[in-house]
């Protein structure tokens, strides 16, 4: 039994590794800049893919564009491997620079305001910018069960800024969750596949066939 419960961890940790093991290629600086800082998306793609933008929540640390670097990529459904998944209420702030992100494309002649207050809700420290305080006070006062934050992704490489994408809905109703995502799935049907062969050897260890 116990070699079978090792080989399980073994097969989720390269499973993981598997999934979550992509590149992020940025390839074009925001147009806006706010109080000497550029504002707002950041054009680039996963692995050579479709062009989309990201944006970055990490104020104290500098990355350079264009530049490609290895990611680790999250959901709000697992963020243990987030950058800021370590402070206190760490699930709320993701919320908060998801909705953040959402209300910066939304509202385009407020995206430095915005930006700032991204910034703020990890890196307390953050200069404040016009209109700043109250997007992140905004932020922090959400419904969050008003949306739905499935679509949103979190790009973590511990040497570089790190950026969110995706998409967050409004109108979800209070109540609904969001469905697995596929690397859970995978995950979950290998554990119980793993648990069921096991549990299968260990009964007919036992049994002795009798021919009449």
């Amino acid at each position: 039994m116990r070699k079978y419960i090792v080989l399980a961890l073994i097969l989720a940790v390269f499973t993981a590794s598997q999934v979550f093991a992509e590149t992020l290629n940025l390839q074009t600086l925001p147009v806006t800049t706010g109080g000497g800082y550029y504002v707002g998306a950041v054009g680039g793609n996963i692995n050579g893919g479709t062009t989309a933008n990201y944006y970055c929540d990490d104020f104290s640390t500098t990355t350079y564009v264009p530049s490609s670097f290895s990611v680790l990529i999250s959901s709000l459904s697992n963020i243990g491997g987030a950058k800021f998944a370590s402070q206190a209420d760490a699930l709320k702030k993701y919320q908060q620079v998801g909705w953040l992100m959402n209300q910066m494309e939304i509202n385009p002649a407020n995206i430095a305001a915005i930006q700032f207050a991204m910034w703020s809700v990890f890196t307390p420290s953050t200069p404040t910018f016009a209109d700043s305080a109250a997007w992140l006070a905004a932020s922090a006062n959400i419904n969050a069960s008003s949306y739905d934050f499935s679509g949103m992704r979190i790009y973590t490489n511990p040497n570089n800024q790190e950026f969110i994408g995706g998409s967050v809905k409004e109108g979800v109703k209070e109540g609904s969750t969001a469905a697995p995502e596929p690397a859970e799935w995978m995950l979950l049907i290998i554990g119980l596949g793993l648990i069921t062969f096991s549990a299968y050897r260990n009964t007919t260890k036992g049994v002795v066939l009798i021919r009449a």
